[in-house]
């Protein structure tokens, strides 16, 4: 079945497949330079005639602009757009895009068309990652990455439709806790200058790379009160520390130890967390041998945000005053980091009998 369009400028039609009649359309035009001019034909992806005949015009005015072959679009052009967008949209996680198309380039290759990467092509992508030891949480987020580029391509005519392709079922979400007793013997093992940070992240749930970037600018001494203008979720949010004793002390020795530094040194030091001035930016193989020298083997920096959810939520703070505290957008990433122990549903029963009691 096939429609002409007028003065030969393209073409739409299902193919055959040993006779019958394929559910998809295709289209056909050409590009070039006048007198060099080649046809194309792809899919349009789509079963809809009216959309592939869109896509077809789209493509058409491309050639007649003399912008060229839209249907070259690569993996690498891909990862452009996307490094693109998220300049545009100010999102501060540019590295996650790098760090998946790194992978997608080693497996799939940079210069490989975007319109020839099929289910096919994406199931092989998993195989091998899983055979390299990926989680299936790690080939999800690179797999978005493509997919993403992928739309983007669609939205600017760089590429006809996107591929479908589909996802890894993903692990359940880590639930390593630290219970008050355990992280305090963790940190008796850690390094000096690194028990504030600790003790610092275990009460407000925050991320490590929130809380090794705060500088002193945020942090009103005399208010006990740390405000951040910009985090990851891109919400501002105002932390009143002093209201827990335990924040207080951390901020104040700080402040003493810093202090001290500058005098002794004569500079300036930003850092609120710092060695010697510098900023740290990873301890999470001293944490991970603090744990094990502690008998508590195993534990992660990020075990140190669910627990501090845990005990907002033990000790009845709100959940919107949870989320505000620890920096969680949703309620339902919140959900992912609160996951409900036995100890917390024994606590709750006790509370159903006294009301048992009381009745």
């Amino acid at each position: 079945m096939t429609k002409r369009r007028p003065h030969g400028a393209g073409t739409i039609w299902r193919p055959k497949t040993n006779g019958v009649e394929q559910a998809v359309w295709w289209i056909s035009y050409r590009v070039g330079l006048p007198g060099a001019r080649r046809r194309v034909r792809e899919s349009s992806g789509t079963t809809i005639k009216l959309e592939a005949e869109k896509i077809l015009r789209a493509r058409v005015a491309k050639s007649d602009r003399g912008e060229g072959d839209p249907t070259k679009t690569t993996i690498d052009d891909l990862e452009g757009l996307v490094s693109d967008d998220y300049e545009e949209n100010k999102r501060r996680s540019g590295r996650n895009v790098t760090l998946a198309f790194a992978q997608l380039r080693r497996h799939l290759g940079g210069d490989t068309l975007a319109r020839n990467v099929a289910a096919a092509a994406v199931a092989r992508y998993k195989k091998a990652r899983r055979a390299e030891g990926a989680r299936n949480g790690t080939i999800n987020r690179e797999l978005a990455q493509l997919r993403r580029g992928m739309r983007l391509a669609v939205g600017l005519e760089r590429l006809a439709y996107a591929p479908r392709f589909s996802l890894l079922r993903e692990d359940r979400p880590r639930q390593g806790f630290l219970e008050p007793d355990q992280f305090r013997a963790i940190v008796r093992e850690l390094a000096e200058d690194l028990q504030p940070l600790a003790t610092f992240l275990y009460w407000t749930g925050w991320r490590s790379g929130e809380a090794t970037s705060l500088q002193w600018r945020m942090v009103d001494i005399r208010a006990g009160v740390i405000r951040i203008e910009e985090s990851k979720n891109d919400e501002a949010r105002t932390i009143p520390y002093a209201a827990l004793p335990a924040l207080k002390e951390v901020i104040e020795v700080q402040r003493a130890n810093t202090d001290s530094l500058e005098r002794r040194e004569g500079r300036i030091v930003p850092w609120v967390f710092h060695r010697s001035g510098k900023r740290i930016k990873a301890f999470l193989g001293a944490f991970k041998g603090a744990g094990k020298r502690a008998g508590v083997p195993g534990r992660l920096i990020h075990d140190m945000r669910r627990s501090a959810a845990r005990n907002m939520i033990r000790a009845g703070i709100p959940q919107k005053a949870a989320m505000m505290i620890g920096g969680w957008k949703t309620a339902s990433v919140f959900e992912r980091y609160n996951i409900v122990d036995e100890k917390m549903i024994a606590e709750n029963l006790t509370k159903l009998d006294a009301l048992r009691g009381k009745a």
